[in-house]
């Protein structure tokens, strides 16, 4: 394998680009301790199309890279300047985090809705009949794809079965960031709720009035890391780290196995949401699975970012691109670590890219 996005490392985001090139994407370029203390329950699958949100109380961490050697050493951008420098975020406010990535089953039923509702489109701008979906111009998912895991059967939506196994509660994929924020508005109008971005601009407009959004990029690493009472909290992954484990690798370690899906892991695929360890704000699948999207535009670096938990919503360089956290079932655990941050354009829809729900309280 050749290192396809130019960034100086050949890996696993590498092959992302590989598996997913002849899909019609936008170009990916990624940037790039204590003995863990295992948490001794887990909990069930989710059974409903429910969207379940948990609370995460106002507080203040230090975002970015620690500099300890496996945050430091397995850094993938150049001089690892993405992830610097290392800066305090006060989060004023409490907020809600999705427990679970959006599952396969949660966005099949919202679009069956929004089916009804008349806001589906086809590529060339009619009503939707079939293919990828459509809206205001942009495409919100892959469905004419082997990687897809929803297909429209008419007159409705449904999750696949792969390998005689349901995909009904494993994390969306091939949706774009578009995709993200359709579905963030049309359940927040589904439910009653002030909804938190324009569509007719795809832009943020009411952050704090308590519609489904994405979350920025400083919520997303306060909810991955855990409470200030969680000491593993600046190890590289909210549940400490495993020293002897190569990072660039797929090598297997049982600490990593209990609490994330990554390539060591994954049987060729994602997993179902929930089957690992939560964090101890009972956050499931922050490491590994799928990426998720976030709502800043990409910087080089935190110079000048936020400190107030909202997200950088000025785009930088052209064409502007979004972040997005958290490492999938591809890749090694490298990408999967807490300050890990990466960017693609907009509309790409990948394998291995989801997300999950925010809300403002």
């Amino acid at each position: 394998m050749t290192d396809l996005n130019l960034d100086g490392v050949t890996n696993s985001l590498d092959l992302i680009l590989f598996v997913n090139a002849w899909n019609d994407r936008s170009l990916v370029n990624p940037t790039l301790t204590p003995t863990p203390t295992l948490l001794p329950t887990m909990t069930e699958t989710p059974i409903t199309p429910s969207v379940e949100l948990l609370t995460l109380p106002s507080g203040s961490f230090l975002m970015g890279n620690t500099g300890n050697f496996h945050d430091l050493y397995y850094c993938m951008c150049d001089g690892c300047t993405c992830e610097f420098p290392r800066h305090e975020v006060n989060i004023g406010y409490s907020f809600q985090m999705g427990k679970y990535e959006i599952t396969n089953a949660q966005y099949a039923d919202l679009l069956n809705w929004a089916k009804a509702q008349g806001y589906l489109n086809s590529s060339a701008g009619a009503s939707y009949s079939g293919g990828d979906v459509y809206h205001g111009g942009q495409r919100l998912i892959i469905l004419d794809s082997p990687q897809s895991d929803i297909e429209f059967i008419a007159p409705s939506f449904t999750p696949k079965t792969r390998n005689n196994e349901s995909m009904a509660w494993h994390p969306v994929h091939e949706v774009s960031w578009y995709g993200a924020v359709a579905f963030c508005n049309w359940l927040s109008e589904k439910e009653g709720q002030v909804q938190a971005y324009s569509l007719a601009g795809w832009s943020l407009v009411n952050r704090q009035g308590g519609g489904y959004r994405l979350p920025s990029e400083a919520e997303w690493e306060y909810a991955c890391r855990g409470s200030a009472a969680n000491d593993k909290r600046y190890s590289p992954f909210w549940f400490g780290d495993d020293p002897e484990l190569e990072l660039f690798s797929c090598a297997y370690s049982s600490i990593f196995d209990q609490n994330m899906v990554w390539c060591a892991n994954a049987n060729a695929w994602s997993e179902e949401v929930g089957k690992k360890q939560p964090n101890d704000y009972g956050l499931y699948d922050m490491h590994g699975n799928v990426f998720e999207w976030c709502e800043d535009w990409w910087h080089e670096s935190y110079t000048g970012a936020p400190v107030d938990g909202s997200p950088w919503e000025v785009p930088f360089g052209f064409p502007p691109v979004k972040v997005y956290r958290g490492g999938d079932w591809i890749g090694e655990a490298s990408s999967a670590r807490s300050s890990f941050r990466t960017w693609t354009p907009p509309t790409w829809k990948g394998a291995a890219v989801g997300f999950r729900l925010a809300r403002s309280l």
